[in-house]
């Protein structure tokens, strides 16, 4: 069951991930208001990031779990 919630939750955390990379690349468009875009690249670069590793951790700790058992 352990295995199950790891898995579900990194496909969610990737998910979230691919919305970050959209986000991102949404916020190159042409605008007037390019200091609110910047916190929004931020943003989606620190959310995207994180989620990244937050999943790459998630399917370490279960490979790890796995082996050990």
């Amino acid at each position: 069951m352990k295995q199950l919630v790891a898995i579900l939750s990194a496909l969610f955390l990737l998910v979230v991930a691919a919305f970050c990379v959209f986000g991102f690349m949404a916020t190159f468009e042409p605008t007037d208001r390019t200091t609110e875009f910047i916190a929004f690249r931020v943003a989606y670069g620190v959310i995207g990031v994180s989620c990244l590793l937050g999943a790459g951790l998630l399917i370490a700790s279960n490979f790890r779990s796995r082996n050990g058992s």
